[in-house]
């Protein structure tokens, strides 16, 4: 065994650049599975680590079982299951921060406020200053604000606190940890004495938040625990994670769904590799042969050769992987900006994952090519005189036309079932397209070469050996992947931009405002009210203003209520709403009924395809819904395509059901056109909306903001089409490589006729040329059936988008295509000049 170790370990550094091309394929993919695997653990943890820390890492959140209550009293409460010392009573509330508000400059900011005991102030944090002073108006900020703000010990600090503007001085200063662990300039936490807030807001006695620590024996049993002793208040999960990782599974889902890509293609590299090796070492397995080795030896071998190859290909891409998370760790903390990162976990299902998939993918691409060793002749293999099948039969055409047009057929005649099977539907259609072009390529190869037969001698002799040689048909196959994967990435991206250009020019609205508190001052007006009649001195006419009443909800889609989901559930007036978002078609005939229906039943809600798919439910059904703490059961009138808005998930009420059954007391949004021209109305409006508290956009900013974010996602997944290039390239220098050495023999007779070493040349570059046209014609053709079912699956994993073919990229992506596959036949033509006619032709 240490004899055959030994050899394999010789063979695979003997010829350094395969060495090298076999390990950056297989450490690529086992890098990107590696990282794929992580990289949704890594974003949970950079985005709710600091959340957790702000909470002070307590596991419970204590509420009434009485819903309907906004503030509550908590004296008599058992503590089953939690720490007691650990209950935390606090009344929490956004605010902002207003600062030169005389300026034109907008200045408001997010601020959470925590109104809590004294007792409850964490001493040991405080850097400066003292809690003697801290009571009536008076405040304790972080460092890093008061270095940030250019605020200090003593200053004063203007706070909009439920739409009422309130100056508050700075008693303490604390370090930026626990409850101010998560500080920024534009938004950040301050703690107020409970007494002043409470007595503002006339709820003295009264909090609307609390949390405690799970005992010991876990936060399930806590859980069970105190709900099983309190019969007045219920104790859930702070943070329902599996619920935040399902809002990050269709960001997942692609990422996989791109993967399969680069590992499609490593697979490739591998198989032709193998084949490569097989070749070269002809002369050394004939020798093995006649000296009584079996062919079972000798694939053995190879496969250990391949098995060393998976394996040395792990080290390095679980390497690849984990530097890749540390870097995208770094580059995502949301506190990067003050020196702080994230800690990178890397748990070791992630490497063991990762070295699995390397040795079994090594192998599994390998397969075949060791496999085809038993139909060698032992005589032919010793005379390295090994012929390549140069016939490409109707067989793979017919079965490759099947698979294609099954795919067709269910893709126009499947209905609901297309978006469910897309990803199969894809891939097998690739499949067919893969096995039929060769065929299609050989026939209209003959035709071309028969044309060009005895009119130039290059032309011929490039379209001839297309035809013939497998090698540079697989190159062909090679670049069709990496040319699709780069299409779906562009069409997507502009696909993306120009469905949102287009909703938001079917937004009847100019500027959104948002954050509007509903938290009132006194009985009488509201601050809704307030602005609204600020606006109508400003010039906006009353039916121009559009009231939302914007609350997080959480839906049952079955009836044992396991099946739930945090949907935005927006409480509008129909006709001022229909009037406001032309994009969701809500004129449309096809939702008549249903909305005349919502118009007049008190108990009805209007929800989505997006949110339903999955369920059974349909219009006329009840489902439960729970809202500011209360639970009702709604009745579905009108089911809705919402398309991209909000991404599908979303759900509408009346007013009125906001008011009477879930205890909203007013719109918290607004969205509204103005005659004025926005660039002189928006300074007029800054100074009312920083007096109230609230934020506001205007629809350009909107459209700008969600064309970037959309933008970031796409270069994001662009990664991966970088990498096909950089796979595809080895792959062509690989099976440029292995066509020429299949062709040697060939080269030398012409050679030995009269053909020139420039003629060899140009033949040569006329095959890549030629790979890269075929390769980008079939990739477009197939691109008019394949981009939609690239919809299909983004439908499916919860961004539904029409992609059509970006017409424009093509030019550009043949171009790159054509240097990269150009700058790879380079080496092969310096090789060529090195044939030796003798040597090739002393068997023959």
């Amino acid at each position: 065994m240490k004899v055959f170790i030994k050899y394999v370990l010789k063979s695979m550094t003997e010829k350094k650049g395969r060495f090298l091309l076999l390990l950056i394929a297989i450490a690529m993919s086992t890098g990107l599975v590696v990282t794929s695997t992580g990289l949704i653990d890594i974003i949970l943890d950079s985005l709710l680590k600091p959340v957790v820390a702000s909470y002070e890492k307590q596991d419970l959140v204590i509420e009434p079982n009485d819903k309907g209550l906004s503030f509550f009293t908590c004296n008599e409460v058992s503590t089953a299951g939690i720490e007691p010392e650990s209950i935390l009573k606090e009344i929490i509330l956004n605010g902002t921060i207003t600062d030169n508000i005389d300026t034109d400059d907008e200045t408001s900011r997010t601020v959470t406020i925590r109104a809590r005991d004294t007792s409850k102030i964490p001493l040991e944090q405080l850097t400066d200053g003292n809690l003697d002073t801290f009571n009536g108006s008076s405040c304790i900020i972080s460092e890093r604000i008061a270095k940030e703000r250019n605020l200090s010990l003593g200053g004063t600090i203007t706070i909009v606190i439920a739409g009422v503007s309130k100056e508050l001085t700075i008693t303490a200063i604390s370090a930026p940890d626990g409850a101010f662990y998560n500080d920024t300039p534009n938004s950040f936490s301050m703690f107020l004495p409970y007494e002043y807030l409470a007595n503002e807001l006339g709820v003295k006695g009264q909090y609307n938040f609390i949390t405690a620590k799970a005992l010991d024996g876990g936060i399930d049993q806590a859980i069970e625990s105190f709900n099983s002793a309190n019969k007045d208040f219920n104790a859930t999960e702070l943070f329902d994670m599996d619920q935040v990782k399902e809002q990050f599974s269709s960001f997942s889902s692609i990422l996989y769904v791109m993967l399969l890509i680069v590992v499609a293609m490593s697979s490739i590299i591998i198989y032709s590799t193998f084949k490569l090796i097989i070749t070269e070492r002809l002369t050394t397995i004939g020798t093995f042969l006649s000296q009584g080795a079996t062919t079972g030896k000798v694939k053995f071998i190879l496969r250990l050769e391949s098995f060393f190859y998976g394996v040395i290909g792990a080290l390095l891409g679980n390497g690849l992987g984990i530097l890749a998370l540390y870097v995208i760790t770094r580059s995502i903390s949301p506190l990067k900006k003050y020196g702080i990162y994230e800690a990178v976990t890397i748990k070791p299902n992630y490497m063991i994952a990762g070295t699995i998939f390397a040795i079994l993918l090594s192998l599994l691409s390998s397969y075949l090519p060791v496999r085809k060793i038993s139909k060698l002749q032992v005589k032919d293999v010793i005379l390295n005189d090994v012929r390549v099948s140069m016939h490409i039969g109707y067989k793979k055409f017919i079965v490759g036309c099947c698979l294609l047009g099954a795919s067709l057929l269910l893709y126009f005649f499947g209905g609901d079932l297309t978006i469910n099977l897309s990803p199969i539907l894809m891939i097998v259609s690739l499949i067919g397209t893969i096995l039929a072009y060769p065929k299609v390529i050989d026939l209209l190869s003959i035709l071309l070469s028969k044309l060009c037969r005895g009119k130039n001698k290059s032309l011929f002799f490039a379209t001839n050996n297309l035809r013939t040689s497998k090698i540079l048909l697989s190159n062909i196959t090679l670049i069709v992947i990496s040319i699709l994967s780069i299409l779906a990435i562009t069409s997507a991206a502009k696909s993306a931009t120009d469905v949102v250009v287009d909703a938001y020019e079917e937004l009847n609205s100019d500027i959104e405002i948002y954050n509007i508190s509903t938290i009132r001052e006194n009985d009488e007006q509201s601050v809704t009210d307030k602005l609204t009649e600020q606006l109508i001195d400003l010039g906006v006419k009353a039916e121009d203003i559009n009231y939302v009443d914007y609350e997080y909800a959480t839906v049952y889609l079955s009836d044992d209520e396991e099946n739930q989901m945090s949907i935005p559930l927006q409480g509008i007036d129909l006709d001022t709403y229909r009037a406001y978002n032309g994009y969701l078609e809500l004129d449309s005939k096809a939702y008549k009924e249903g909305l005349e229906q919502f118009r007049t039943d008190s108990k009805g809600i209007i929800m989505t395809t997006a949110l339903l798919k999955g369920t059974n439910k349909k219009i006329g059904d009840t489902v439960l819904v729970e809202c500011n703490g209360v639970k009702e059961k709604l009745t579905i009138d009108a089911i809705i395509n919402a398309k991209l808005f909000n991404g599908g998930i979303v759900s509408f009420v009346s007013h009125e059901t906001m008011r009477n059954l879930f205890n909203v007391p007013s719109s918290n949004q607004i969205t509204f056109v103005t005659d004025s021209d926005i660039d002189t109305f928006v300074p007029k409006l800054k100074p009312i909306i920083r007096s109230i508290g609230a934020t506001f956009i205007t629809k350009e900013e909107m459209r700008k903001q969600n064309i970037e974010q959309n933008q970031m996602m796409m270069n994001a997944l662009s990664i991966f089409s970088y990498l096909a290039i950089v796979i595809a390239a080895l792959g062509i220098i690989n099976n440029v490589s292995i066509s020429f050495l299949q062709r040697k023999t060939e080269f030398a007779v012409l050679s030995s006729v009269g053909m020139e070493n420039s003629l060899r040349r140009r033949v040569l570059l006329i095959e890549s040329v030629a790979c890269v046209t075929w390769g980008m014609v079939i990739a477009i053709l197939y691109s008019l059936f394949g981009m939609s079912l690239v919809g299909k699956i983004m439908s499916l994993v919860g961004f539904p988008l029409e992609i059509s073919l970006s017409f424009g990229s093509l030019p550009t992506i043949y171009l790159v295509s054509l240097c990269i596959v150009l700058l790879a036949t380079l080496p092969v033509i310096f090789k060529s000049k090195k044939l030796s006619i003798i040597q090739e032709l002393k068997y023959e």
